[in-house]
Protein backbone atom coordinates (compact mmCIF):
# COMPACT_ATOMS: atom_id res chain seq x y z
CA UNK A 1 0.00 0.00 0.00
CA UNK A 2 2.74 2.62 0.77
CA UNK A 3 4.56 1.40 -2.22
CA UNK A 4 1.22 2.11 -4.19
CA UNK A 5 1.59 5.65 -2.84
CA UNK A 6 4.94 6.63 -2.85
CA UNK A 7 4.41 5.42 -7.07
CA UNK A 8 1.55 7.68 -7.24
CA UNK A 9 3.22 10.35 -5.49
CA UNK A 10 6.62 10.50 -7.23
CA UNK A 11 4.14 10.48 -10.52
CA UNK A 12 2.33 13.71 -9.59
CA UNK A 13 5.74 15.35 -8.51
CA UNK A 14 7.30 14.57 -11.81
CA UNK A 15 4.47 15.46 -13.75
CA UNK A 16 3.90 19.35 -11.89
CA UNK A 17 8.05 19.47 -12.39
CA UNK A 18 7.47 19.05 -16.15
CA UNK A 19 4.62 21.03 -16.50
CA UNK A 20 6.30 23.24 -14.41
CA UNK A 21 10.03 22.92 -16.34
CA UNK A 22 7.22 23.24 -19.86
CA UNK A 23 5.98 26.76 -18.73
CA UNK A 24 9.77 27.90 -18.02
CA UNK A 25 10.74 26.65 -21.54
CA UNK A 26 7.23 28.55 -22.94
CA UNK A 27 8.77 31.66 -21.54
CA UNK A 28 11.94 31.71 -22.30
CA UNK A 29 10.88 31.50 -26.05
CA UNK A 30 8.29 33.95 -25.89
CA UNK A 31 10.98 36.26 -24.55
CA UNK A 32 13.43 35.57 -27.42
CA UNK A 33 10.66 36.80 -29.82
CA UNK A 34 9.93 40.15 -27.74
CA UNK A 35 13.53 40.78 -27.26
CA UNK A 36 13.81 40.53 -31.46
CA UNK A 37 14.19 44.08 -32.90
CA UNK A 38 13.25 42.46 -36.20
CA UNK A 39 10.04 39.85 -35.27
CA UNK A 40 8.60 43.20 -33.57
CA UNK A 41 8.36 45.05 -37.47
CA UNK A 42 6.18 42.37 -39.59
CA UNK A 43 3.79 39.97 -39.35
CA UNK A 44 4.81 36.65 -38.03
CA UNK A 45 3.12 33.40 -36.99
CA UNK A 46 5.22 30.68 -35.21
CA UNK A 47 4.56 27.08 -33.21
CA UNK A 48 6.54 25.60 -31.58
CA UNK A 49 5.49 21.91 -30.48
CA UNK A 50 6.86 18.27 -28.61
CA UNK A 51 7.13 15.51 -30.25
CA UNK A 52 4.22 14.53 -27.99
CA UNK A 53 1.93 17.08 -29.21
CA UNK A 54 2.16 19.78 -26.69
CA UNK A 55 2.60 23.33 -27.46
CA UNK A 56 5.81 25.17 -26.18
CA UNK A 57 4.86 28.38 -27.83
CA UNK A 58 2.51 30.07 -30.41
CA UNK A 59 1.95 32.95 -32.15
CA UNK A 60 -0.58 33.72 -34.71
CA UNK A 61 -1.67 30.12 -34.73
CA UNK A 62 -4.96 30.69 -36.71
CA UNK A 63 -3.89 34.09 -38.89
CA UNK A 64 -3.70 32.89 -42.42
CA UNK A 65 -0.96 34.01 -43.92
CA UNK A 66 0.91 33.91 -47.76
CA UNK A 67 2.97 30.12 -47.13
CA UNK A 68 4.68 30.43 -50.10
CA UNK A 69 6.70 27.43 -51.03
CA UNK A 70 5.46 26.02 -47.90
CA UNK A 71 2.24 24.69 -50.05
CA UNK A 72 4.68 22.49 -51.57
CA UNK A 73 4.14 20.16 -48.20
CA UNK A 74 0.79 19.96 -49.49
CA UNK A 75 1.59 18.97 -52.62
CA UNK A 76 3.89 16.38 -51.34
CA UNK A 77 1.24 15.05 -49.04
CA UNK A 78 -1.46 15.00 -51.91
CA UNK A 79 1.01 13.04 -54.14
CA UNK A 80 1.82 10.49 -51.17
CA UNK A 81 -1.66 9.67 -51.02
CA UNK A 82 -2.24 9.41 -55.09
CA UNK A 83 0.57 8.32 -56.59
CA UNK A 84 2.11 4.97 -56.11
CA UNK A 85 5.91 3.85 -55.46
CA UNK A 86 6.73 4.74 -59.32
CA UNK A 87 5.64 7.32 -61.37
CA UNK A 88 3.22 6.73 -64.39
CA UNK A 89 5.16 8.01 -67.64
CA UNK A 90 3.10 7.55 -70.24
CA UNK A 91 -0.39 6.05 -71.42
CA UNK A 92 -0.38 3.52 -74.16
CA UNK A 93 -2.50 1.19 -76.37
CA UNK A 94 -1.13 -0.64 -79.33
CA UNK A 95 -3.64 -0.97 -82.48
CA UNK A 96 -2.26 -2.77 -85.33
CA UNK A 97 0.84 -1.78 -86.12
CA UNK A 98 0.27 1.96 -84.64
CA UNK A 99 1.33 2.32 -81.11
CA UNK A 100 -0.80 5.64 -79.65
CA UNK A 101 0.81 7.80 -76.89
CA UNK A 102 -1.08 10.03 -74.43
CA UNK A 103 0.88 11.99 -71.99
CA UNK A 104 0.75 11.62 -67.85
CA UNK A 105 2.25 15.02 -67.42
CA UNK A 106 5.71 13.11 -66.06
CA UNK A 107 8.34 15.39 -65.68
CA UNK A 108 11.02 12.98 -65.68
CA UNK A 109 11.31 11.88 -69.60
CA UNK A 110 14.89 13.40 -70.92
CA UNK A 111 15.20 15.72 -67.78
CA UNK A 112 19.09 16.35 -67.41
CA UNK A 113 18.36 14.99 -63.45
CA UNK A 114 15.44 12.89 -63.54
CA UNK A 115 15.46 10.40 -66.61
CA UNK A 116 16.68 6.79 -66.03
CA UNK A 117 15.99 6.78 -69.89
CA UNK A 118 12.84 3.48 -69.23
CA UNK A 119 10.67 5.29 -71.56
CA UNK A 120 12.84 6.56 -74.22
CA UNK A 121 13.61 2.61 -74.48
CA UNK A 122 10.27 2.22 -74.67
CA UNK A 123 9.92 4.27 -77.71
CA UNK A 124 13.13 3.83 -79.17
CA UNK A 125 12.74 0.10 -79.38
CA UNK A 126 9.23 -0.22 -80.53
CA UNK A 127 8.42 -1.62 -83.55
CA UNK A 128 5.18 0.15 -84.37
CA UNK A 129 4.84 3.82 -85.81
CA UNK A 130 4.07 6.40 -83.06
CA UNK A 131 0.73 8.52 -82.76
CA UNK A 132 1.11 11.24 -79.70
CA UNK A 133 -3.02 11.35 -79.14
CA UNK A 134 -4.41 14.77 -78.02
CA UNK A 135 -6.73 14.35 -75.35
CA UNK A 136 -8.45 15.88 -74.20
CA UNK A 137 -7.74 19.35 -76.26
CA UNK A 138 -6.44 21.51 -73.47
CA UNK A 139 -3.68 23.72 -73.30
CA UNK A 140 -1.90 25.30 -70.79
CA UNK A 141 -0.94 29.04 -69.99
CA UNK A 142 2.55 30.20 -70.60
CA UNK A 143 4.01 31.42 -67.07
CA UNK A 144 6.77 33.82 -66.99
CA UNK A 145 7.32 32.46 -63.60
CA UNK A 146 8.64 28.71 -64.30
CA UNK A 147 8.80 26.54 -67.32
CA UNK A 148 5.48 25.86 -69.12
CA UNK A 149 3.21 22.84 -67.92
CA UNK A 150 2.25 20.18 -70.44
CA UNK A 151 1.09 16.85 -70.48
CA UNK A 152 4.14 15.48 -72.14
CA UNK A 153 7.39 17.54 -70.85
CA UNK A 154 10.61 16.83 -71.93
CA UNK A 155 13.91 18.14 -70.96
CA UNK A 156 12.06 19.48 -68.15
CA UNK A 157 10.65 22.18 -70.71
CA UNK A 158 14.06 24.08 -70.85
CA UNK A 159 16.33 24.31 -73.55
CA UNK A 160 20.22 25.58 -72.68
CA UNK A 161 21.54 27.89 -74.87
CA UNK A 162 25.13 28.57 -75.45
CA UNK A 163 27.09 30.90 -77.99
CA UNK A 164 30.86 28.90 -79.74
CA UNK A 165 33.53 30.57 -80.74
CA UNK A 166 32.17 32.01 -84.03
CA UNK A 167 29.37 33.81 -82.38
CA UNK A 168 27.11 31.21 -83.33
CA UNK A 169 24.40 29.69 -81.10
CA UNK A 170 24.12 26.11 -80.01
CA UNK A 171 20.73 25.17 -78.84
CA UNK A 172 19.74 22.44 -76.98
CA UNK A 173 17.47 20.62 -77.99
CA UNK A 174 17.57 21.84 -81.41
CA UNK A 175 14.63 21.64 -82.29
CA UNK A 176 13.72 24.79 -79.88
CA UNK A 177 16.10 26.96 -82.75
CA UNK A 178 12.39 27.17 -85.08
CA UNK A 179 11.16 29.49 -82.11
CA UNK A 180 13.97 31.39 -82.09
CA UNK A 181 13.40 34.85 -84.01
CA UNK A 182 15.39 38.40 -83.79
CA UNK A 183 13.46 41.15 -82.29
CA UNK A 184 14.83 44.35 -84.21
CA UNK A 185 12.68 46.50 -81.53
CA UNK A 186 14.11 45.16 -78.27
CA UNK A 187 16.52 48.45 -77.43
CA UNK A 188 19.41 46.98 -75.33
CA UNK A 189 22.94 46.73 -74.81
CA UNK A 190 23.08 43.55 -73.16
CA UNK A 191 22.42 40.56 -75.08
CA UNK A 192 20.11 38.04 -73.82
CA UNK A 193 16.94 36.01 -74.23
CA UNK A 194 13.22 36.24 -72.87
CA UNK A 195 9.92 34.55 -74.12
CA UNK A 196 7.68 36.65 -76.20
CA UNK A 197 4.19 38.23 -74.85
CA UNK A 198 2.78 35.52 -76.23
CA UNK A 199 4.98 32.86 -74.84
CA UNK A 200 5.39 31.23 -78.28
CA UNK A 201 8.40 32.53 -79.15
CA UNK A 202 11.74 32.78 -78.00
CA UNK A 203 13.11 36.74 -78.81
CA UNK A 204 16.69 37.64 -79.12
CA UNK A 205 18.13 41.51 -80.02
CA UNK A 206 19.73 42.34 -82.96
CA UNK A 207 22.77 41.90 -81.43
CA UNK A 208 26.36 40.24 -82.23
CA UNK A 209 26.38 36.97 -80.24
CA UNK A 210 28.80 36.93 -77.31
CA UNK A 211 31.72 34.55 -77.21
CA UNK A 212 30.89 32.30 -73.77
CA UNK A 213 26.92 33.36 -73.89
CA UNK A 214 25.09 30.68 -72.05
CA UNK A 215 21.09 30.91 -70.95
CA UNK A 216 18.85 28.32 -69.35
CA UNK A 217 15.46 29.05 -70.14
CA UNK A 218 11.91 27.52 -70.18
CA UNK A 219 11.02 27.11 -74.28
CA UNK A 220 7.42 27.37 -75.71
CA UNK A 221 5.99 24.13 -74.89
CA UNK A 222 2.74 22.25 -76.10
CA UNK A 223 2.28 19.18 -77.81
CA UNK A 224 2.86 19.81 -81.45
CA UNK A 225 6.58 21.20 -79.60
CA UNK A 226 6.42 17.53 -77.92
CA UNK A 227 5.93 16.32 -81.38
CA UNK A 228 8.93 17.91 -83.11
CA UNK A 229 11.39 17.36 -79.66
CA UNK A 230 10.45 14.01 -79.59
CA UNK A 231 10.86 13.06 -83.13
CA UNK A 232 14.45 14.67 -83.57
CA UNK A 233 15.21 12.83 -80.16
CA UNK A 234 14.18 9.20 -81.11
CA UNK A 235 14.86 9.83 -84.95
CA UNK A 236 11.86 8.40 -86.41
CA UNK A 237 8.46 9.96 -87.20
CA UNK A 238 6.14 11.10 -84.76
CA UNK A 239 2.35 11.94 -85.34
CA UNK A 240 -0.07 14.15 -83.49
CA UNK A 241 -3.38 12.89 -83.53
CA UNK A 242 -6.89 13.26 -81.82
CA UNK A 243 -7.56 10.14 -79.84
CA UNK A 244 -10.01 9.51 -76.85
CA UNK A 245 -8.61 7.07 -74.66
CA UNK A 246 -9.91 3.35 -74.99
CA UNK A 247 -10.61 0.27 -72.87
CA UNK A 248 -7.39 -1.54 -72.20
CA UNK A 249 -5.45 1.06 -72.28
CA UNK A 250 -1.80 0.56 -70.63
CA UNK A 251 0.47 2.51 -68.28
CA UNK A 252 4.12 2.34 -68.42
CA UNK A 253 6.23 3.47 -64.87
CA UNK A 254 9.08 5.72 -65.09
CA UNK A 255 10.96 6.99 -62.10
CA UNK A 256 10.58 5.89 -58.38
CA UNK A 257 8.38 8.56 -56.74
CA UNK A 258 10.39 9.83 -54.26
CA UNK A 259 13.46 10.48 -56.39
CA UNK A 260 10.32 12.96 -57.57
CA UNK A 261 9.83 14.61 -54.96
CA UNK A 262 13.14 15.31 -53.25
CA UNK A 263 13.85 17.13 -56.70
CA UNK A 264 10.59 19.04 -55.57
CA UNK A 265 11.10 19.85 -52.08
CA UNK A 266 15.26 20.09 -51.58
CA UNK A 267 15.76 22.98 -54.58
CA UNK A 268 11.67 24.13 -54.63
CA UNK A 269 10.99 23.69 -57.94
CA UNK A 270 8.05 25.06 -58.95
CA UNK A 271 7.61 23.27 -62.28
CA UNK A 272 7.62 20.00 -60.89
CA UNK A 273 5.72 20.88 -58.32
CA UNK A 274 2.72 21.77 -60.68
CA UNK A 275 3.39 18.91 -62.64
CA UNK A 276 2.66 16.63 -59.86
CA UNK A 277 -0.24 17.94 -59.33
CA UNK A 278 -0.95 17.17 -62.86
CA UNK A 279 0.83 13.47 -62.24
CA UNK A 280 -2.21 13.29 -59.55
CA UNK A 281 -5.19 14.48 -61.31
CA UNK A 282 -4.54 11.69 -64.48
CA UNK A 283 -4.74 9.27 -61.85
CA UNK A 284 -8.17 10.35 -60.36
CA UNK A 285 -9.31 10.63 -64.34
CA UNK A 286 -8.33 11.36 -68.05
CA UNK A 287 -7.94 15.56 -67.44
CA UNK A 288 -4.60 16.61 -66.31
CA UNK A 289 -6.00 19.55 -63.98
CA UNK A 290 -3.98 21.32 -61.03
CA UNK A 291 -7.66 22.35 -59.45
CA UNK A 292 -9.18 18.75 -59.60
CA UNK A 293 -6.26 17.42 -57.68
CA UNK A 294 -6.60 20.40 -55.50
CA UNK A 295 -10.51 19.67 -54.99
CA UNK A 296 -9.86 15.51 -54.06
CA UNK A 297 -7.18 15.90 -51.65
CA UNK A 298 -9.26 19.15 -49.79
CA UNK A 299 -12.19 16.97 -49.67
CA UNK A 300 -10.66 13.74 -49.03
CA UNK A 301 -7.44 13.93 -47.03
CA UNK A 302 -7.24 17.65 -45.38
CA UNK A 303 -11.65 17.84 -44.81
CA UNK A 304 -10.22 17.30 -41.13
CA UNK A 305 -7.90 20.30 -40.45
CA UNK A 306 -9.01 22.82 -38.14
CA UNK A 307 -8.42 25.86 -40.29
CA UNK A 308 -8.94 25.15 -44.22
CA UNK A 309 -6.37 26.59 -46.49
CA UNK A 310 -7.34 28.47 -49.49
CA UNK A 311 -4.85 26.24 -51.64
CA UNK A 312 -4.10 27.63 -55.50
CA UNK A 313 -1.59 26.03 -56.55
CA UNK A 314 1.17 22.99 -56.60
CA UNK A 315 3.92 25.39 -55.96
CA UNK A 316 3.68 28.22 -53.85
CA UNK A 317 4.07 30.65 -56.83
CA UNK A 318 0.24 32.50 -56.47
CA UNK A 319 -0.17 35.09 -53.44
CA UNK A 320 -4.06 33.78 -53.59
CA UNK A 321 -2.41 30.79 -51.23
CA UNK A 322 -3.50 31.22 -47.60
CA UNK A 323 -2.85 28.70 -44.99
CA UNK A 324 -2.24 29.39 -40.25
CA UNK A 325 0.48 28.17 -39.09
CA UNK A 326 -2.06 25.40 -37.34
CA UNK A 327 -2.74 24.17 -40.52
CA UNK A 328 1.10 23.88 -41.62
CA UNK A 329 1.67 21.83 -38.02
CA UNK A 330 -1.42 19.69 -39.15
CA UNK A 331 0.18 18.32 -42.14
CA UNK A 332 3.17 17.82 -40.81
CA UNK A 333 1.57 15.69 -38.64
CA UNK A 334 -0.08 14.02 -41.23
CA UNK A 335 3.48 13.47 -43.38
CA UNK A 336 4.52 12.05 -39.85
CA UNK A 337 1.77 9.30 -39.86
CA UNK A 338 1.79 9.00 -44.07
CA UNK A 339 5.54 8.21 -44.22
CA UNK A 340 5.99 6.54 -40.70
CA UNK A 341 9.57 6.45 -41.56
CA UNK A 342 11.57 9.69 -39.98
CA UNK A 343 14.88 8.68 -41.81
CA UNK A 344 12.90 8.65 -45.03
CA UNK A 345 11.47 11.81 -44.11
CA UNK A 346 13.76 14.05 -43.67
CA UNK A 347 14.99 13.01 -47.33
CA UNK A 348 12.74 14.89 -48.36
CA UNK A 349 13.48 18.44 -46.53
CA UNK A 350 16.43 21.01 -47.10
CA UNK A 351 19.11 20.59 -44.31
CA UNK A 352 20.37 23.28 -42.23
CA UNK A 353 24.20 23.48 -43.20
CA UNK A 354 24.05 20.34 -45.91
CA UNK A 355 21.34 20.42 -48.83
CA UNK A 356 18.77 22.34 -50.56
CA UNK A 357 17.39 25.91 -50.12
CA UNK A 358 19.06 26.23 -46.32
CA UNK A 359 22.24 24.51 -47.59
CA UNK A 360 23.94 28.22 -46.98
CA UNK A 361 22.07 28.99 -43.76
CA UNK A 362 22.72 26.76 -40.61
CA UNK A 363 25.48 25.59 -39.70
CA UNK A 364 25.66 22.23 -38.40
CA UNK A 365 26.49 20.72 -35.27
CA UNK A 366 29.99 18.82 -35.56
CA UNK A 367 28.67 17.96 -39.14
CA UNK A 368 25.45 16.69 -38.46
CA UNK A 369 22.09 18.92 -39.43
CA UNK A 370 19.69 19.65 -36.75
CA UNK A 371 17.07 21.29 -38.71
CA UNK A 372 14.81 20.18 -41.37
CA UNK A 373 12.48 22.47 -43.24
CA UNK A 374 11.13 23.37 -46.42
CA UNK A 375 11.30 26.86 -47.18
CA UNK A 376 9.16 29.56 -48.86
CA UNK A 377 9.81 32.91 -50.13
CA UNK A 378 8.09 35.68 -52.06
CA UNK A 379 8.95 39.25 -51.83
CA UNK A 380 8.34 40.46 -48.32
CA UNK A 381 7.47 36.87 -47.43
CA UNK A 382 9.96 34.36 -46.16
CA UNK A 383 9.04 30.71 -44.54
CA UNK A 384 10.41 27.46 -42.46
CA UNK A 385 8.63 24.82 -41.55
CA UNK A 386 9.61 21.33 -40.04
CA UNK A 387 11.65 19.36 -37.46
CA UNK A 388 14.25 20.65 -35.41
CA UNK A 389 16.52 18.30 -32.86
CA UNK A 390 18.26 20.28 -30.27
CA UNK A 391 21.63 19.12 -27.89
CA UNK A 392 19.53 17.61 -25.51
CA UNK A 393 18.33 14.91 -27.72
CA UNK A 394 14.42 16.48 -28.18
CA UNK A 395 12.72 16.74 -31.61
CA UNK A 396 10.37 19.47 -31.79
CA UNK A 397 7.93 20.79 -35.35
CA UNK A 398 8.63 24.38 -35.67
CA UNK A 399 6.06 26.53 -38.43
CA UNK A 400 7.89 29.98 -38.56
CA UNK A 401 5.97 32.23 -41.24
CA UNK A 402 7.23 35.88 -42.02
CA UNK A 403 4.58 38.05 -44.33
CA UNK A 404 4.62 41.70 -44.92
CA UNK A 405 8.16 42.89 -43.75
CA UNK A 406 10.32 45.32 -45.85
CA UNK A 407 13.64 44.57 -44.86
CA UNK A 408 15.53 42.74 -47.24
CA UNK A 409 14.86 38.81 -47.11
CA UNK A 410 18.51 38.35 -46.09
CA UNK A 411 18.08 39.83 -43.20
CA UNK A 412 14.57 37.56 -42.25
CA UNK A 413 16.43 34.60 -43.12
CA UNK A 414 19.30 35.20 -40.31
CA UNK A 415 17.07 36.53 -37.35
CA UNK A 416 14.95 33.16 -38.13
CA UNK A 417 18.41 30.97 -38.37
CA UNK A 418 19.63 32.97 -35.00
CA UNK A 419 16.53 31.81 -32.95
CA UNK A 420 16.33 29.04 -34.12
CA UNK A 421 19.61 27.67 -33.30
CA UNK A 422 19.31 28.99 -29.81
CA UNK A 423 16.05 27.01 -29.40
CA UNK A 424 18.59 24.01 -30.68
CA UNK A 425 21.65 24.97 -28.22
CA UNK A 426 18.82 26.01 -25.20
CA UNK A 427 15.96 23.20 -25.22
Amino acid sequence: MKKAFLLVFLSALFSIHASEAQKLNTRKVRKMFEQSDIMQEHFVGFILEEQGGKIIYEQNPDRYFVPASNTKLLTLYAALNILGDSIPGLKYHVNGDSLVIWGTGDPSFLHPKLDNRKVFDFLADSPYSIYLAKDPDVEFEPSPWRADLSHFPIYGNETIIKSDSSHKLIVSPIGISNYIKIDSTLITNRFALRRSKSGKELLMPSLPVPVGFESQIPFPMDLEVTRILLQDTLKRDVTLIRRHRPAGIKTLLSIPSDSLYRHMMLPSDNFLAEQILLLCSGQLGDTLDVNKTIEYSLKNYLVDLKNKPIWEDGSGLSRFNLFTPNTVLEVLHKLEQKIGDAERLKTFLPAGGVSGTIKNAYKTDNGKPFVWAKTGSLRYMHLQSGWIETKKGKVYRYVFMNNNFIRPTSEIRAEMVRLMTEIHEKY
